[in-house]
This record gives C-alpha cells, structure tokens and sequence, in this order.
C-alpha cells in the first residue's frame, strides 16, 4: 500500500461534517466507498478504544476539536486517518485572533493615523486614517518600508526608529510633512513593541494632524502680543474682569493715573470708588453682567494713592463665552479731572462772554436806535421832498440829502455788521443787482470825497457786462464798492486816479476792479491786509480810518459767494478784485425801485394805528400816507395807550415801535395777538432795531413784518398794501 502525503485538517465535526471530511479526503486520495467509509467514520467518532469519552472544552456533549492525518490506501479503497486533540491550542488561536479584530477594528475607526512596523521597518499595521493622511491606500503601505515609500526622508527615520527600539523608550514629536496641499503639521508618539518575553519586535507610532491647532495656537499667541502691546501703549486704563467682577489684569496706566501697583490691584473694581458715586457704579456693572446692558458709560470718583479722588470716565463691555453668557468685561478708564476743572473754567468764561456780548449787544442796539430814529426824521422827509416837483438845484440838494444821510446810515450799519461777524449773525439778501446802476451810484457817492483830495474817478463798464446783472445783496455791495473807492481815495497822491472796470470774469462771473495810483503796499505788509484793526502803519499817516472796512468787505464778499484779491506794487499803486457770479434780469413784477403811487380802490379809508413816542417820526408817517390816501390814522405814544385804542377801534393796520417809554413794543404785540378783540389784526413792527434775533422773534410772536428806520417809503407803502390786499382791500 502506497499512501500520499496526510492532509492537516480541521474543525468541529459533527455527524452532518462528516460526509464533508469523507469528500476532501476522496479528492485527496482517490476512490471513496460510501458504506465502509461511513461505518469506519462512525465507528471511528466517539467509539474508538483509547478515545476519552470526556468532549473537549468548548464542544457539545458529543462533539470533539480534532487534529487528523488521513491516508488512502489503494488496494483497499479505505482511508485511514489519525486524530488528535487540539482544544487548547485552538482557544488560544481563538483568543490571539479576537484580540487581533479588536486592534483592527480599534485602528480602523481611530481618526488617529496609527501604524505599526516589525524590527525590518516593514510596515505590518496601517490604517485608513495614516493610508489617507500620506495619500496612499493601505495596500500600497503593508509590507513596505518608510524609505521605499519617501526615500527622500530614508535616512532620518531610520535613524528615529532605530533610537526607539534601541532606547526602548517613547518618543513624541512634531512633525512639518509636505503634503500634496502644503505642509501639514503631525504630532506623532513613536513606541516600541515588545513580545512576551520583553524583546523588542518592532514599533507603533499614533500620529495626529494638528495643522489647524498650530495655527490657532499661533493666532491667539499673535492676538495676545498684539492686546498686550495696545494695553501697554494705551494711555488709558484698561482693566480685565472675570465673571465675578474681580479684576483679573490692570494694565500699567493705573501706576501712572491712580498710583496703583499692577501686580497688587484691587481685587474688586468698586474698591476706591467715592462712596457717593458707589450705587450707581454698582447698579451700571450690575446691569453689564446681568446681560442686560451691552455696553456702559459711567463717570464716578476713585480714590488715588495718595487719598485724592481721581475723576473717571468708564466704558466697560462684556466678554460672552461661546453660549452667548457673560463671562468677564473689558473695562477702559480715562482720567477726566483736568478736563472737567477746563470744562468748568470754559463754562466761566463762555458765562462772562455771554453777559459781554448781551451788553455789547445791547449797547449797540441801543445806539443804533438813537442814531437811527433821527436820521429817521432826515431821510423821511428828503424821500418826500424828493417826490415833490421842485426846482432843478433844490432837487440836487435833497439828492446830496438822501445820499449823504444813507452814507452816515451805512456807517451805523456798519459798526452793527462788526458785532454780527463776531457772532455769525449777518444775515444777506441776494438778488439779481444792476451792475451798472450800481457802480454809478457808488462812484456818485465817492465823488464829493475825491474832488476834495483833487482825485480822478474812471468808470469802464464792457458792454460785455452793460445792462447785466450780478447776483448779491445790493446795499451790502455798495458798501463794498464805497469801501474800496474811499480807500483809493484817501491813500492816493494828489492829482492821481481811481479806475473803475467792470468786466467779465471767469465763465459765469463778473470782475469789479478798483485801481489807484497811491504809494503801493509792500510785499511783506500784504498778508495783514484783511486783518481787523490792523492799518499797516497808516495810522500816522494822518489819514482816518478804524481798520475794520476791508476786513468787513472781504467777509461780505464772500457772504455773497464771491472772492476778493490784491495785488500792489510800490511806487504804482494797488488794485482790488472782487469776483461774483452773473444773475438773471429781475422779473417785471418785482423790478428793482417798483412804486405803488396810488392806492387801490378801497370801500372805506383805512384805519391804521401808529404806536410811536417820537413826534418827527409820526409827522413822517402822516406825511406818507395824506400823500397816499384813503387813511384815517390815529397815534398812540405809548404801549398802554396803542393797546386802549387797538381794543376798542379795532383798526386795519397797526403800525409798531419797539421802544415805547412804558411797555416794550414786543409785550403789546404779545397782548395783541392774546386778546380776541385784536387777535385778527396785523401789527407791522417799524423800529430802529436792526437785530436778526429781534426781527426773528417778533416774526415769531406774530408780526406781519418788520421795517427798519430810517423808514424808505416806497417799501412801507408796499408792504401796507401787500397787508391790507390781502385782507380784500
């Protein structure tokens, strides 16, 4: 008999295996009879002599782990086979290979790379996270070598791993590799592995991705350099809070402001604070932490040091954690005592300049009152002369009347204008403006004063500009021009010249240009030109002159949206320029020196109240209107009195004066307007009183219009007929 080589088999046989063991073992060794194959396997399971009756561990109760060696014999047909035991040996290959599914299934599901390498280097445990982190598959890792995988970096880890399994120690380590996105940082812990007896087999290594961490961490350790370097430089203090309002960190302008020592601060950020400061103090953190404030600003007193209080301006904001509470607050102090002491000194002073200009003012307003009210009764009366027919040369004189008394107005408007540039008050009226009516009348005006220094006046109007106009407050524009001609005048030599040209300018603009032939001013004179008060030595020239008029029409020009150059040379003479914009023709209705002369048809005469103490001014006003007709008007020379008469004649019209001897002309206006009986009638007020705030308030309190003295006529009568007209008649 010839046998072929046994075949190892095994596993748990039971009587439905055994058919199975009879087929491997006929492919094994050929022929195969089912009957005695199957007797002799029956007789040969559990039956056997020398076979313990006892199943083995881990098996039924008929039910054994055997080891066989089977061999066919040819001339027999039969297969023989030997068995053996091998329960123990097959727990321990159950136990190795459960413990080797808990490591895989450990390393599969770690999102930790973790790896294993036998004492070649060889790879023999890889898992999806390492494979994935190098961009490999595991596959491509098992069995393979570090330096056949990146024999770039060969040298250095054979030179690691042979230290570790030298060493027999662990190691951890950050590493930068470069990955196909760029370098990635890897924290790795490298270990040697060890079998039963404590020789070292191999190594493991657990490694981590911690590119993001790195970065973060290198972000907050920038973020902190950056908050201490502004904290260090801020002059402010800065004091940190923890969610207790214990002060964590002061920053060091505390030593600087309340004498503190930084490393020793008050634990709490009330301590110091001046008792009568401490509730509201208290309350405002109270609120912060509480969520129920998102900021704060409070002033309290905090003591120093050295016992003085400290005046504080806080803003203290709350630092949330990541579930939106209130972890701490970032608390910024600056010390305000020096600005209050300079606030309360300004208030002071702001007090003590307040009660001077409302002197100021009122002197003023007084003064151009009593200057006012008899040039009043001047300029009146020469309006009325001038609208009589008389002679040729009388009618020159009531002209040199009316231009001279305007003059001498202007001047007093002048010393008003001084004090509203001081407050910004001026207030203009810009209009379309006649150029060349304008520069007539200027140049009218000047001439008396020229043929006196024996001075030539030389008007030049373009016919580019001729029958133009300009866009500006006319009398504020003459007051330019009478400025600046009375200048080349006066600092002119005798027998010299003034030019007068006016031209176009820039696209849109008009140029006005008054030459003289004087002495020039120097270069290094010119910047203190528009200054006020300032005469550029010529007050010992013995010209007259305050040093207020140039620095008044450069503000007036550029009131008016215009510009005012210079340019001199000494020895020739000066020339100004003043540049403002073109205008349109006025329209036909509201033409310039437009005249009601007759009144329209009334039903009854008018019936106007005039409340006036100054008898020339109501002789003026009755002069006005006998000439227009169709008034009946009664005077009243006190308030009291114009009140009694307005109740009980309830006129048309009431004609107002501000300063009347027993009651101020705005409290009648105010009792007007209070009683029934009067409520309906319009109060025109006529005082001297140039004042905006003045015009502004009456407006307000119920005037139906304001007219300045001197009275012009022809703007009372449009003014009355305006108001009147509008009531029907």
């Amino acid at each position: 008999m010839s046998e072929q080589p046994a075949q190892e088999c095994r596993g748990e046989l039971s009587d439905d295996d055994v058919g199975i063991f009879l087929e491997l073992s006929t492919e094994l060794f050929g022929a195969y009879q089912p009957g005695e194959g199957l007797r002799w396997w029956n007789r040969a399971y559990g039956q056997l002599p020398g076979l313990p009756d006892v199943p083995d561990a881990g098996t039924g109760p008929d039910e054994r782990i055997l080891h066989w060696s089977p061999a066919y014999d040819r001339d027999t047909g039969l297969v023989y086979g030997a068995a053996r035991g091998r329960a123990a040996h097959h727990a321990d290959e159950e136990m190795l290979w459960s413990y080797q599914q808990v490591l895989q299934a450990v390393a599969d599901h770690s999102t930790a790379a973790i790896f294993a390498k036998d004492i070649t280097g060889q790879y023999v445990l890889v898992n999806g996270a390492l494979a994935g982190l190098m961009g490999l598959r595991v596959d491509d890792m098992l069995g393979r070598t570090a330096a056949e995988l990146w024999p770039e970096r060969a040298a250095s880890g054979q030179a690691r791993d042979e230290r570790i399994m030298t060493a027999g120690r662990s190691e951890m380590s950050d590493d930068v590799v470069e990955l196909a996105d760029g370098p990635h940082t890897v924290l790795i812990t490298r270990f040697p592995l060890r079998n039963v007896d404590g020789e070292i087999v191999g190594m493991g290594g657990i490694a981590s991705d911690i590119t993001d961490r790195v970065r973060v961490e290198e972000e907050l350790r920038a973020s902190v350099r950056l908050f201490d370097t502004i904290i260090g430089a801020c002059p402010d203090i800065v004091t940190i809070l923890d969610g207790t309002g214990r002060v964590v960190e002061v920053s060091d302008a505390a030593s600087l402001i309340l004498g503190l020592d930084r490393a020793t601060p008050h634990d709490q950020l009330e301590q110091g604070v001046h008792p009568e400061d401490m509730p509201a103090t208290r309350a405002a953190y109270r609120r912060l932490f509480t969520g129920n404030e998102d900021a704060i600003d409070l002033r309290y007193r905090a003591r120093h040091a050295d016992g003085h209080w400290v005046t504080l301006e806080s803003r203290a904001r709350p630092v949330l954690g990541r579930d939106g509470r209130v972890r701490g607050a970032v608390v910024v102090s600056r010390d305000v005592s020096g600005d209050i002491d300079a606030q309360q000194e300004l208030r002071r002073a702001v007090d003590r300049a307040q009660h001077a200009s409302a002197a100021k003012s009122q002197f003023l307003s007084r003064m151009s009152h009593e200057l006012r009210t008899p040039l009043n009764s001047v300029l009146g009366f020469a309006q009325l002369l001038q609208m009589e027919h008389l002679p040729s040369q009388q009618a020159e004189w009531v002209e040199h009347i009316l231009r001279a008394g305007l003059h001498l107005l202007d001047l007093i408007d002048e010393v008003l204008d001084i004090a509203r540039i001081e407050t910004g008050q001026l207030d203009l009226v810009l209009e379309p403006v006649g150029l060349r009516a304008l520069v007539d009348d200027a140049v009218s005006l000047t001439q008396p004063l020229a043929e006196r220094a024996g001075v030539t006046v030389d008007v030049a109007v373009s016919a580019a500009v001729l029958g133009g106009h300009i866009l500006a407050d006319r009398q504020r524009l003459l007051q330019v021009l009478l400025n600046l001609l009375s200048n080349a005048v006066k600092y002119n030599r005798p027998g010299g010249m003034v030019t007068v040209v006016a031209d176009r300018g820039t696209p849109g603009t008009v140029h006005i240009t008054v030459s003289d032939t004087g002495p020039g001013i120097a270069p290094d004179l010119l910047p203190r030109l528009f200054d006020p008060f300032d005469r550029l030595g010529a007050e010992h020239t013995g010209v007259e002159g305050t040093g207020v008029g140039l620095t008044l029409t450069k503000h007036l020009v550029e009131q008016m949206g215009g510009t005012i150059d210079v340019v001199s040379e000494v020895g020739v003479g000066t020339t100004f320029a003043v540049a403002l914009a073109v205008s349109d023709a006025p329209s036909p209705a509201s033409g310039e020196g437009a005249v009601r002369s007759a009144p329209p048809p009334a039903v009854r005469a008018l019936r106007i109240l005039y409340a006036e103490d100054n008898r020339a001014n109501v002789d003026l006003v009755e002069q006005i209107f006998a000439r227009r007709g169709g008034v009946e008007m009664r005077s009243a020379r006190t308030g009291a009195e114009c009140l009694a008469v307005a109740r009980a004649e309830c006129p048309d019209l009431v004609l107002l004066d501000l300063h009347l001897p027993d009651i101020d002309g705005g409290l009648v206006l105010q009792k007007l307007r209070s009683d029934p009986r009067t409520a309906g009638v319009p109060v025109v007020v006529v005082t001297a009183d140039t004042t905006p705030e003045h015009r502004d308030t009456l407006h307000a309190a119920g005037a139906s219009a304001y007219l300045t003295k001197p009275i012009d006529i022809r703007r009372l009568l449009v003014v009355v007929e305006d108001i009147v007209g509008g009531r029907g008649r």
